[in-house]
């Protein structure tokens, strides 16, 4: 009757540990009940008539014991960073940065600058912003710096 209780709670813990990847609650559930009838089996067993009952106690409460604690260690240091891992993004998108055109091109405005625009700087498309502010379409400017995703010009 031992090995039925020992196999009927290494049964459940394994339920409910796989309970952890599988959705729906099914395993737990059963993982649960299992846990449960193995610890009525030793309150309850004929085999064990022969243990008094502070015996028997102590099988369930060591039973418990050991359930809890192999729940919690799973919990804290598997499942935990497994999910951590699974679950957390660690990519990085990069910025991106107009390149092409160096501090100091110059251009002229193809659209209006409010303070965003576009304009031609030797001789490729790129889009800029303003930092005087508003500019007009055919505007001299000059590239002050790269920015993420636009220019930096100023209005000549």
């Amino acid at each position: 009757m031992l090995a039925s209780i020992a196999i009927l709670t290494l049964f459940g813990i394994l339920l409910i540990m796989l309970e952890t990847f599988l959705p729906g609650w099914v395993a737990g559930i059963l993982g649960t009940i299992s846990i449960f009838i193995a610890i009525w089996l030793a309150l309850t067993s004929e085999e064990l008539a022969g243990w008094s009952s502070s015996q028997r106690l102590a099988l369930v409460l060591g039973i418990v014991v050991f359930v809890v604690a192999l729940l919690i260690v799973w919990l804290r240091w598997f499942a935990v960073k497994f999910f951590h891992r699974a679950l957390t993004l660690t990519a990085s998108i990069e910025t991106p940065v107009a390149t092409g055109a160096a501090p100091g091109s110059q251009g002229f405005a193809l659209t209006e600058l409010r303070p965003l625009g576009r304009a031609e700087i030797a001789g490729q498309r790129y889009e800029v912003r303003c930092q005087n502010g508003l500019a007009a379409a055919g505007t001299r400017v000059e590239v002050i710096a790269a920015e993420p995703g636009n220019l930096l010009v100023r209005i000549l």
